[in-house]
């Protein structure tokens, strides 16, 4: 009676295509929208249970190489529970304590199941069909003005795209999150021709997405530092024969794609004051509102323009900001609880801000559940950069197949770029795009560092049978 092993995976397969779709499947209740990624991952996470009770034991020793990292999610979501005692708003807090659970649990289910690269290479399948699911019906919707009913203009003839997020700044994240697998991918490892004219096509579509979601963030700041990244990772994560040899074919390959993505950013994307091209061109402007006295804005009353965007988005996320950082004084640097700076931040609405979220993810951390689990995390992330930048190099991990580096390079530069991309939605806390990415990286340092020590072990055998 209990589910097999392939049933089980074919479920997670099931959960994480369904968790990048979010609330675009799904059926509207009473009180909330139940969706079809809650149902598969409330379903598989039974289905585990059953299994657990009746072996007695779950197979899971491979993720004792990232024990660091699912203790402290168990601390962290302990933390928030514990937090609930002194939130102000106890709704929010349990809310937000239910999707934190979820999503380490999200996070994790990818190196608990893709024990080997057989399973990785069908995790990441999977996720590639979603996604270009996601950029096609993107440039679909730049050209129709057609929206999803998950998407906030919905019903309406808005040229704006938000494909299946509920707006651009979600989409260009979960653009910026995905384009390294997909970039890296034409040439880190052998495929069909029609793989690579599939991945192709894939990369040009996301990036024209991205410029015509207008994210500054995103497509001026998060994507040149990925760009960045990777030209300074070519020399040590690709061999230097190899490097040499295709450099031109690669170039042409890379003009190419820019060449394309840039017709069809001057033929389809709209302009006018309020247009994507039109936000994309104040991203300098950015500097310029961010200017002035960084004080607490308590005694403002209204909303004030910035001198460089000619709009109030970055006034107002540098005011909620400057508010985080004050609630989390108050709160003796533990925090202000589980989801509360939203609570905190509906005090002062009309004070310099118009929105409850904070739209920082770093800043949420921080102001929601102090310094100390903040210190946790930013170690851990640094840590888990520096065992990616091991496994991508050919140097340090000579012996790891080219599917892992691939996946190692591509965690590396997604989980980079988030450093910007981060500041993008309103929350990250049920942003699934984002724990997949985390979730990713970690199922490669599971992988990989398992290739490395075997490759380690290898030769003392070799040298104890002669």
């Amino acid at each position: 009676m209990l589910p097999r092993q392939q049933w089980l995976e074919k479920l997670f397969y099931a959960m994480i295509a369904f968790a990048l779709l979010g609330p675009t499947l799904g059926v509207k209740l009473v009180v909330f929208k139940l969706t079809f990624f809650r149902v598969a991952f409330f379903a598989l996470a039974v289905a585990l249970i059953l299994r657990w009770v009746n072996d007695k034991s779950i197979e899971a020793s491979h993720m004792y190489r990232i024990r660091w990292y699912w203790a402290f999610f168990a601390f962290w979501v302990a933390y928030a529970a514990i937090s609930l005692t002194w939130v102000i708003d106890l709704e929010k807090g349990i809310k937000y304590l239910t999707f934190l659970s979820m999503m380490t649990l999200l996070c994790l289910s990818f190196p608990f199941f893709a024990k080997k690269e057989k399973q990785f290479w069908q995790t990441m399948r999977t996720l590639f069909w979603v996604f270009f699911a996601i950029v096609a019906f993107g440039f679909f919707e730049s050209i129709t003005f057609f929206h999803l009913p998950s998407s906030r203009y919905w019903l309406s003839d808005a040229p704006n795209i938000t494909s299946v997020f509920k707006n651009q700044n979600d989409l260009a994240t979960a653009i910026t999150l995905a384009l390294p697998f997909i970039g890296t991918a034409l040439y880190m490892f052998k495929s069909t021709r029609r793989t690579k004219v599939l991945t192709y096509i894939t990369v040009i579509f996301a990036l024209y997405c991205l410029l015509a979601t207008g994210s500054r963030s995103n497509t001026m700041m998060a994507l040149p530092l990925i760009l960045l990244m990777w030209a300074v990772s070519l020399p040590f994560t690709v061999d230097r024969e190899k490097l040499k040899k295709n450099f031109l074919r690669g170039l042409g390959v890379f003009l190419s794609i820019v060449l394309i993505v840039g017709l069809l950013n001057a033929t389809l994307i709209a302009g006018g004051k309020n247009s994507a091209r039109a936000k994309l061109a104040s991203t300098f402007g950015i500097f310029l509102d961010l200017k002035g006295d960084w004080k607490v804005p308590a005694d403002q009353e209204g909303i004030e323009a910035g001198e460089g965007t000619g709009g109030t988005s970055i006034t107002v996320r540098k005011n909620l900001l400057l508010y985080g950082l004050h609630y989390l004084q108050e709160s003796n640097y533990m925090g202000v609880g589980a989801g509360n700076v939203e609570a905190h931040n509906e005090t002062n609405l009309g004070k310099g801000i118009n929105k409850v979220n904070i739209h920082n993810w770093w800043a949420e951390v921080l102001v929601d559940f102090g310094v100390l689990i903040f210190v946790m995390y930013m170690v851990l992330y640094f840590g888990l950069l520096r065992r990616l930048w091991r496994l991508a190099s050919i140097k340090r991990s000579p012996h790891v197949s080219p599917l892992i580096r691939w996946g190692a390079l591509s965690s590396l530069l997604s989980l980079t770029g988030f450093f910007i991309g981060g500041v993008a939605p309103s929350s990250c806390i049920h942003f699934t795009p984002m724990w997949i990415s985390y979730g990713v990286a970690l199922a490669v340092v599971v992988l990989g560092e398992h290739q490395r020590k075997k490759a380690e072990r290898e030769p003392e055998a070799t040298a104890v049978n002669s």
